[in-house]
């Protein structure tokens, strides 16, 4: 068998990551992929179909080309696969190599349709309309909401182009060191006001043992300024585009509306207070890693993250409910559309429903395949659930490695099922509870990327540090808050902020609310 993965050096930054997995099976394709039970080889009539795909790996993710669970999958789907991976840094310059030689894959992984680049590659006619062939696929189909499908069409023709990947639950949560709260006598905080005489007794009362006063009451996950932004909800500011007060069909810019003072004072007092880590921003180690190292009382994270902490043997730690503040609410916040990046089918494709038939597999009974592994190879089943074996005790021959993973369906964001993979069964019912409290109070971006706004386009990266910057000082910084943000947001307006308020206003038509369900297994 002919093979495979080419190694690429180009470099451009792809704003995208990867995280998508997948499943089995296709009993309507053309392509000849067999439905049988998971794990079995299917019975093929014809000779195998050729698939070609490219890709991009995010940071620690690869593929193992010629494997021996590729040469399994490609005898269970009847298919003869060619991947092309590239490092996501490079894949942006590798694409459009690509497209302009001409010499597209039958599957190309591209950004979401929330982006306006998604869209002008369609305009340019290099994927295929989708319409006429997905109902070849209905299991491909059920997999994702008719809601879904429709973030998909085209705003120029309405047709679908391409098959979603959808971003994960979540957001940022506080996640709290439980046994740290039951040493000292404390209950869990619900307001701002009692997360602070939390963080106050963290500082003081030695809650880890050793007789120092070292811990650290409060710090978060990102080392960057943006991290900060998560407490904004909490003094009634939404940091990214949302309608303006007086108007629904005008939509500004939080981060620079005066309420960000406030939270900006709040912050910059529990630091001088002790209470927030000193090495936030001007440091290099992540917030995650030093609680996972006991000496962090509460963590503003991903809550996806807890999976990390719930292993831990050396603790006991919980994710808080949304905590309030003066009638406001900790809200998640989320983009216009879900999607993350998309499957497409190239318009030079010579068999595209060889291609729509490999994605159906992904996701119904290649399902184990791309997830797992190969059972006593990569995982074992205990008590009817996967437990994957840690990561050097796998075969890399059947270790899967998400290198082959395309897509995930849309049920498996609200199933215990994607969180088993790394957490006992209890632990990810608990997490899950968690996301749908957290999801009750969700601020949306009304940006919809997917129209051009060509200020935004060329002045997005200065505009950008200005920020960065403008917060960092109000943060770092002893001059008046009120100044520094004053100076920051004329300068933010002064470089084309104002113009890009303009034309978002102008260019976008659809200024309604975003709203999103994911679909449950049914």
């Amino acid at each position: 068998m002919k093979r495979k993965s080419v190694p690429i050096v180009t470099a451009v930054l792809l704003a995208t990551t990867l995280a998508a997995c997948s499943s089995p099976g296709n009993e309507s394709s053309t392509t000849k992929v067999e439905s049988t039970p998971s794990g079995a080889q299917g019975k093929t009539t014809a000779p195998p179909a050729k698939v070609s795909i490219l890709k991009f790996l995010a940071p620690g993710q690869t593929y193992h080309p010629d494997s021996e669970l590729e040469k399994m999958i490609e005898k269970d789907a009847n298919v003869d696969l060619t991947y092309e991976t590239v490092p996501s840094a490079e894949y942006k310059t590798k694409l459009s190599v690509k497209i302009t030689g001409g010499d597209l894959p039958d599957i190309v992984v591209t950004n979401s349709p929330n982006d306006y680049e998604h869209n002008a590659l369609i305009d340019q006619g290099v994927f295929m309309a989708l319409d006429d062939l997905l109902p070849k696929f209905p299991k491909l189909q059920d997999a994702f909401s008719k809601q879904t499908w429709d973030m998909m069409r085209s705003p120029k023709d309405g047709k679908i182009y391409g098959v979603p990947v959808l971003r994960d639950r979540g957001g940022d949560g506080i996640v709290i060191r439980k046994d740290w709260l039951d040493k000292l006598g404390l209950k869990e905080p619900k307001t701002l006001d009692e997360l602070v005489t939390v963080l106050t007794a963290f500082r003081d009362g030695d809650p880890d043992g050793n007789g120092q006063k070292d811990t650290i009451p409060l710090t978060l996950t990102s080392t960057q300024i943006s991290g900060i932004y998560s407490f904004f909800s909490l003094f009634g500011l939404n940091p990214d585009w949302s309608p303006t007060p007086e108007d629904a069909n005008k939509l500004q810019y939080g981060l620079i509306q005066p309420q960000a003072k406030q939270a900006m004072s709040f912050l910059r007092n529990l630091r001088q207070e002790g209470l927030l880590d000193p090495d936030l921003i001007v440091g290099k180690t992540s917030g995650l890693d030093k609680f996972k190292s006991g000496k962090v009382g509460a963590l503003v994270t991903t809550l996806g993250n807890y999976r990390q902490v719930v292993v831990l043997p050396n603790m006991k730690a919980e994710i808080i409910d949304p905590i309030t503040n003066n009638g406001n609410v900790w809200k998640l916040s989320s983009p216009a559309i879900p999607i993350t990046r998309t499957d497409e089918i190239s318009s030079s494709s010579k068999n595209p429903e060889a291609a729509l038939g490999y994605l159906e597999y992904q996701i119904t009974r290649g399902f184990d395949y791309i997830q797992y592994g190969v059972e006593g190879k990569t995982y074992s089943v205990q008590n009817g659930v996967k437990i994957p074996f840690a990561e050097d005790k796998k075969d890399p021959q059947y270790n899967t490695t998400v290198g082959m993973e395309l897509l995930q369906p849309e049920w498996l964001y609200s199933d215990t099922e994607k969180y088993t993979k790394f957490i006992s069964k209890d632990a990810a019912n608990y997490l899950l509870g968690k996301l749908d409290t957290y999801e009750k109070n969700i601020q949306y971006n009304y940006l919809r990327a997917n129209t051009k706004i060509p200020t935004l386009q060329e002045k997005s990266v200065v505009l950008g540090q200005i920020l960065e910057e403008g917060y960092t000082k109000m943060l770092l910084d002893k001059k008046d808050i009120g100044t520094l943000f004053d100076e920051m947001v004329a300068k933010w307006r002064s470089s084309g902020g104002d113009k890009v308020i303009e034309e978002i206003n102008l260019l976008q038509k659809d200024k309604s609310k975003p709203n999103f369900y994911y679909q449950r297994k049914q």
